[in-house]
């Protein structure tokens, strides 16, 4: 499913952190990782930049890993993203924050924009002070919100699971719901509580039929239906759960469980710990 990974670079230690990952996915699903920094035109460091990528590209080389460095002119964000879509690359792997290394760009900035642009997956590496020494993927968090939208992430879920021996956890959050307290709703409370049964049993009917149809396809599947505020929610069971990666597309247009995705894909990037798998989902067509 990945068979070629666009890693931007921008010469920090921070911007490093996502290789380890890199590695794993590439050997798992035979890829070919390109390694890519951006440069100003005429910028007097591209030799200095080329060279630091070679290097970086050596390290990873393996007889199961294939690497190949790219060091290219333009606009970082601008840059990334014409790339990836005129170069048939199928996931971007990246860090969430660098330190404006060689290429003095700010990666943290760059990872946004590319988020909220792009149309192949992005692998978001958070960046801290001190990284991992081992990576694991094997166990994979799918968010859902009943939608067919945020059902995008569904495939690119069993694909890590797959590849990585794993576990995908089908997880559905349901935001506390509020009645008007109008005149007609004389008991109030019981209205919000037989809201939240419904939405309950409809949850528990959709995530039994997504279990279904990914244990007929031979992957191992747990679902788990909660209560809260979704991206709280979901970063919560993701720490006390020892989840892996956490996968959810970028929006779910409201399904079952109503609550606005972008949002808290937004919340989800910015507060994890663990990597974050983001898909854009397909947009229906417009009709005359």
């Amino acid at each position: 499913m990945y068979r070629s990974l666009l890693v931007p670079l921008d010469g920090s230690e921070l911007a490093e952190q996502s290789l380890p990952y890199v590695k794993e996915i590439a050997q798992a699903f035979n890829s070919e990782a390109i390694l890519l920094t951006v440069c100003p035109p005429g910028d007097p460091l591209k030799h200095v930049l080329a060279e630091y990528l070679e290097k970086k590209a050596e390290g990873l080389k393996s007889p199961k890993l294939k690497v190949r460095p790219l060091c290219i002119e333009g606009e970082p964000a601008e840059a990334i993203l014409d790339f990836a879509a005129g170069n048939k690359i199928d996931l971007i792997v990246m860090s969430t924050h660098g330190k404006g290394g060689l290429s003095r760009w700010p990666l943290g900035s760059i990872a946004t924009k590319v988020v909220q642009r792009s149309h192949i997956p992005v692998f978001l590496v958070r960046s801290v002070e001190r990284a991992a020494v081992a990576v694991s993927l094997k166990k994979v968090l799918a968010a859902l919100d009943g939608s067919q939208f945020a059902e995008a992430i569904i495939a690119h879920a069993e694909s890590f699971a797959r590849a990585m021996g794993g576990k995908v956890v089908l997880l559905q959050v349901i935001e506390p719901v509020k009645a008007p307290q109008l005149v007609i709703y004389k008991d109030w409370e019981k209205v919000e509580k037989d809201l939240v049964a419904k939405l309950q049993r409809e949850a528990e009917r959709y995530l039994g039929r997504k279990k279904t149809f990914l244990e007929g396809k031979g992957v191992k599947v747990g679902v788990q239906l909660l209560q809260g505020r979704p991206a709280e929610t979901i970063l919560q069971y993701a720490a006390e759960n020892d989840i892996d990666l956490i996968a959810l597309t970028t929006h779910g247009f409201s399904g079952v469980t109503r609550w606005a995705y972008g949002s808290v894909a937004s919340r989800v990037v910015e507060a994890s710990t663990r990597p974050v798998l983001l898909v854009r989902p397909p947009l229906p067509a417009v009709k005359d």
